[in-house]
């Protein structure tokens, strides 16, 4: 049952810190991040609003505020509408009011959802007041998300609103780098740009692809050199 001594569970991962974000050049990730920091500590008020496609970096921001809120004894709650909604439980959203820190993962999960919407738009406004802050992301602006309350919409707009590209290749390599060493892979870069050239290039695909390397050279006891990877690809996931 989800109440608001008891936000959702949320197993966060030790890459996903502010500074293992990484954002295009010349993006609005840079941007984004610095508010996200200040949100999480503190130190900043206005709501912000993250939109961008699959694998941006949104969720990567959000569980980034949330561990930085937790290290400076904010207290932050997680809300994946999505899950919500599938187990019936998007009104409960309410309880979460009390919170310093409200992280809104998804909203595209209850666009059209009139009922959703409302419930959001009274935790917005009551958060707000009590002096909490929010994050919500998106893969679309409020005014393109299609949202059926005015009132939502036009709330969502009065913060900052920040775009997140997707990862060129050369972000992508330079990514699965960092994640393997902090998995204490060695992932020669070879390895590396043979995973973009012959492999999804969708950044999910790709980390689930390193983690899954991780698995299998632990039980091969071996490095992660390119024939290996190649048979590893070879293979059913």
């Amino acid at each position: 049952m989800l109440s608001g001594q008891q936000p959702l569970a949320l197993r966060l991962r030790a890459d996903q810190t502010f500074d293992g974000f990484i954002g295009p050049p010349g993006s609005g990730g840079a941007r984004a991040c610095q508010l996200a920091q200040a949100l999480a500590r503190g130190r900043e008020r206005t709501p912000l609003y993250l939109w961008g496609s699959p694998a941006s970096g949104k969720t990567h921001l959000l569980h980034a505020a949330l561990a930085a809120a937790a290290a400076h004894d904010q207290r932050a709650a997680y809300l994946p509408l999505r899950e919500l909604r599938a187990a019936g439980a998007v009104q409960a959203v309410s309880a979460f009011e009390q919170f310093d820190l409200v992280c809104v993962d998804d909203l595209d999960a209850v666009a059209g959802d009139e009922a959703a919407e409302l419930a959001l738009f009274h935790l917005y406004d009551r958060l707000r007041a009590a002096g909490g802050r929010l994050i919500v992301t998106a893969s679309a602006t409020p005014a393109a998300l299609g949202l059926h309350r005015p009132e939502l919409r036009s709330r969502l707009g009065w913060g900052v609103v920040c775009h997140l590209e997707p990862l060129g290749d050369a972000d992508k390599r330079t990514l699965l780098l960092r994640r393997a060493a902090e998995q204490g892979l060695t992932l020669a870069e070879p390895v590396a740009d043979y995973l973009l050239r012959h492999h999804s290039r969708d950044l999910r695909d790709l980390l689930t692809t390193l983690d899954r390397l991780e698995r299998a050279t632990l039980a091969a006891q071996r490095h992660p050199t390119l024939p290996f990877v190649r048979e590893l690809l070879a293979q059913a996931p």
